[in-house]
């Protein structure tokens, strides 16, 4: 009994830890637009409702970038928004393409702003939307969420160290 159980706790500490350090990574590698970038794609959280209902509030979109030749006219595509006030990502459709030389290409977007293909994310194809890990990291990226399940739980587990130590110590 005593087997199982240490085995089931020893499980559930290494899923609490790998969750934390993932949160933890997750939200220290976010750029000016909010957008973390993993083994070449791009995590960006939805965290208002413009994009329904194609994609949840609270989802976490993992985008996949796509190469200039990829984009088309009439593709929806992920663009950071150079000319709003707040820095965040525009999903819209191309529906004007101009190319300046073969790395670099001009798009005018449906309200006919016009990005530059440095600024392209991906497109709606190359997107998957993961709604419950999403409403997770909206949880533990809160305030108060990361308090209590990250910051709170590691620094009980801190205290329970110190003391298994100082009882050592003291028996010694």
């Amino acid at each position: 009994m005593k087997k199982g159980f240490k085995i089931v706790l020893s499980l559930v500490i290494t899923i609490y830890l790998v969750i934390v350090v993932f949160t933890t990574a997750f939200l220290l590698n976010r750029n000016d637009y909010g957008v973390s970038s993993f083994l070449g794609k791009y995590l960006v959280f939805v965290e208002d409702k413009n994009l329904e209902p194609t994609y949840n509030e609270h989802a976490l979109l993992v985008i996949t970038p796509v190469e200039n030749t990829k984009l088309k006219v009439g593709t929806k595509a992920f663009f950071y928004d150079t000319y709003a006030t707040t820095k965040k990502i525009k999903y819209t459709e191309v529906t004007k393409r101009e190319e300046v030389n073969e790395k670099e290409t001009t798009y005018t977007l449906k309200d006919n702003t016009r990005i530059s293909s440095e600024y392209v994310l991906g497109t709606e194809k190359t997107t998957a939307s993961l709604n419950m890990l999403g409403s997770f990291l909206y949880l533990v990226q809160s305030r108060w969420g990361f308090l209590f399940i990250v910051v709170f739980p590691l620094f009980l587990a801190f205290i329970y160290e110190a003391y298994t130590i100082y009882k050592e110590v003291k028996e010694k």
